[in-house]
């Protein structure tokens, strides 16, 4: 990729279709010049189900970014997420050439991570290396020039479903829209890279991106990505338990969701709030803000008491030093963070974007673009490579058609 050139970065979720286009700065920096959503068509829980619409999603999308802010996109890099991901702790050795450990051993105890174990068709995304060994010295976070015989690596290997990221790929195609070779990434790690620093990633920390139709979340230690995961609960499932719970429409569902809150106080009990029939003539709707609330904070404590589970089965909560981050639609729901915080015992905070990543001050709610912010950042330090390692991992994770 040029670095005079603009890149793009698309997810085609359960609720929006999202383009971001970014113009480089170089230095590791880009700007969102412009970025656009409309909603998706032919997906259901961040998996798509009828490929002409998902097409016509991506068509619809591209077709406003070009009327309002005069940006022809051929290419783009893909953001995945869903039920779909999956993840597996790959173990990997090499024997050591010379004695001495090189780049070139490196890159190929990860080529062979690639190789370890991993079911047939699925896709790999993501190889994210935890720790290395040599002989009988593990926890190595860099074992270049080090002297030894047997060199071992252990990593977190994301990975999907062959045929579900391929759906993606024709739905673009169908689009005029072509991924460009290794452009495949985890919403969950673009997210992480839009709002955690290096020092956050050091003294390890939770993010969590809660979407429409599913919420991804990264762990991070000693500034590594340990583990990750998706689970099938998102904004759209809070619409859906309103809807169910009230007689109300889901456009209805979804205005009381933006009303309420996910803690309960005592103070609900007294208030109600209304919303508007779109049917005309007839009386709005008025419901217990307390009842409302009481929904939306089930739900959410149950998602978010998931998480905790899953974190702590690996006994990495008490590590979380730099806290818990949220970005995505759902973290600007009023009482998220608060309720995040009692939930996880640790300090909880929307997450900001990073210095590195401008265009976007003016956003309401930025975290809410942290996927495709962070997938255009990643693009942008990409396209700077420091070594051959770089050229290696690229070509082990380059883009299966």
């Amino acid at each position: 990729m040029n670095l005079s050139e603009p890149v793009a970065a698309f997810e085609i979720g359960t609720t929006n279709t999202v383009v971001a286009i970014g113009e480089p700065l170089g230095g590791g920096r880009i700007k969102v010049a412009a970025i656009d959503s409309i909603a998706s068509s032919g997906v259901r829980k961040s998996q798509i189900v009828d490929v002409s619409q998902a097409k016509f999603s991506v068509e619809s999308v591209l077709k406003r970014l070009a009327d309002q802010a005069d940006y022809s996109i051929g290419q783009a890099y893909l953001a995945v997420s869903g039920p779909q991901i999956r993840t597996k702790i790959v173990n990997a050795q090499v024997p050591v050439n010379g004695g001495v450990v090189r780049e070139e051993d490196i890159a190929e105890v990860n080529e062979r991570s690639y190789d370890a174990g991993l079911p047939q068709d699925c896709y790999p995304i993501e190889l994210s290396n935890i720790c290395y060994k040599l002989d009988d010295i593990d926890s190595i976070m860099s074992p270049k020039n080090m002297s030894g015989r047997l060199l071992s690596q252990r990593s977190l290997c994301i990975y999907g479903s062959t045929q579900r990221i391929h759906d993606a790929f024709t739905a673009a195609r169908g689009a005029k829209l072509e991924i460009p070779e290794g452009a495949v990434a985890f919403a969950g790690s673009c997210a992480a890279a839009a709002v955690l620093t290096a020092q956050n990633k050091k003294d390890g920390a939770l993010a969590i991106d809660l979407g429409g139709g599913s919420t991804s979340f990264t762990v991070w230690v000693n500034g590594k990505l340990v583990q990750a995961g998706v689970l099938g609960v998102g904004g759209d499932h809070v619409t859906n338990d309103i809807h169910e719970a009230f007689p109300v429409s889901r456009s209805q569902a979804e205005q009381l969701k933006m009303m309420s809150s996910a803690v309960i106080s005592k103070d609900d009990a007294s208030v109600r709030v209304t919303v508007p029939d779109p049917t005309p003539g007839f009386k709005p709707i008025t419901v217990s803000r307390r009842a409302l609330n009481t929904v939306v904070n089930a739900r959410l404590q149950e998602l978010f008491t998931i998480i905790r589970a899953k974190v702590d089965e690996e006994n990495r909560l008490h590590l979380l030093n730099a806290g818990v981050f949220l970005t995505g639609g759902g973290s600007a729901l009023a009482g998220t963070v608060e309720l995040a915080s009692s939930v996880f015992g640790c300090g909880v905070r929307v997450g900001s974007l990073l210095p590195e990543i401008e265009g976007l001050e003016e956003h309401p709610h930025p975290a809410a673009c942290a996927v495709a912010a962070g997938l255009l950042l990643i693009a942008q330090q990409q396209s700077e490579p420091s070594s051959s390692f770089f050229d290696s991992i690229k070509k082990i994770f380059g883009l299966r058609k």
